[in-house]
């Protein structure tokens, strides 16, 4: 059995777990548990500036920045100590009742199977900045990203033996920390030159708005993904970020974006098998964009596609209140 979410993973196996059938039911209370205990990210281009062309110095730089996301995880694990030898977790140390017998069973979440989570932000600006490419456009830029996440994979297994904690490297959900991370190197002299050439979004715009507000329409991509306005096929997508998924201990994600289109539903299952049986994507989502009617209650759709009406936009009217 495996579970996955955008930040975690986990996996159990039947002939593995002597208790796998009874988790399974939620027998006597039983259950698969999984979760973080905190996610950290870190800044993947930052380290690359910090590198100046040097390769070794810029595995050096993100694992620093992996020693210091373990300062804060020891600092939260003392602290959540005391918090829980105290009673503070009521929520989380509840022992929900079995539905058939009414007994107490286990406690609801597993604190020591939690993990500590280390997440990466802008991989594919990191590459570029080194190589002078992203991820789509050059093999070298796609060779760095795999051995970059490779080195912090094993450096993740060798820092959770060293402190006595499980230490999982991710593809965090950090779209808005994209943001912040790009935000920051550009209000920071030292990195801002390095980051108007890598910034995705409108940097010059952002610089015109520098000094009147934090929320400056630029980021970093997510994780190890492609960027999303990269002019390259869904077939091209697959071959770049597939590779990553068996490197990261926490989940992934591979977007399929559809647009307002409809594909045909036995089109989309076909798609959904081919990636499960062909490629290592774990986990993926097909995600339309809706325009909504907040007047109406109801989704706008394109005007070709509405009976009677030719190919177009909707008029003013129809999309005033959208």
């Amino acid at each position: 059995m495996t579970g996955n979410c955008c930040a975690y993973q986990f996996s159990s196996l039947a002939d593995e777990d002597d208790e796998f059938e009874d988790k399974l039911y939620f027998r006597e209370g039983k259950h698969f548990s999984m979760g973080s205990w905190q996610v950290m990210s870190i800044n993947c281009p930052r380290a690359a500036y910090k590198a100046e062309g040097d390769q070794e110095r810029l595995f050096a730089e993100l694992k620093a920045l992996m020693d210091t996301a373990v300062e804060l995880f020891r600092i939260k694990r003392r602290w959540m100590s005391l918090i829980r030898a105290s009673g503070r977790m009521p929520f989380a140390m509840q022992r929900p009742k079995d539905p058939n017998t009414g007994e107490r069973g286990a406690v609801a979440v597993d604190l020591e199977g939690l993990v500590y989570t280390i997440g990466v932000v802008g991989v594919n600006e990191m590459v570029q900045h080194f190589t002078g490419h992203q991820l789509h456009e050059s093999k070298d830029a796609f060779r760095l990203a795999v051995r970059a996440m490779t080195e912090l994979e094993m450096y993740a297994r060798e820092l959770s033996e060293r402190h006595n904690m499980t230490i999982a490297l991710a593809r965090t959900p950090a779209e808005t920390t994209g943001q912040r991370f790009a935000v920051a190197d550009l209000l920071d002299e030292r990195f801002r030159d390095h980051a108007l050439k890598v910034v995705k979004g409108d940097a010059e715009r952002a610089l015109d708005m520098l000094g009147t507000t934090l929320d400056l329409p630029i980021y970093y991509t997510n994780g190890t993904h492609v960027t999303p306005s990269a002019p390259v096929p869904l077939t091209k997508r697959i071959e770049i970020e597939h590779v990553f998924f068996p490197i990261v201990d926490g989940g992934n994600i591979f977007h399929i974006w559809l647009g307002e289109a409809r594909p045909d539903p036995r089109g989309l299952m076909e798609m959904a098998m081919n990636l499960c049986r062909t490629t290592q994507i774990g986990y993926f989502a097909f995600t339309r964009d809706l325009t909504v009617s907040l007047k109406e209650f109801r989704e706008l759709r394109p005007r070709h596609e509405e009976p009677g009406k030719a190919a177009g936009i909707l008029p003013a009217a129809d999309r005033a209140d959208a």
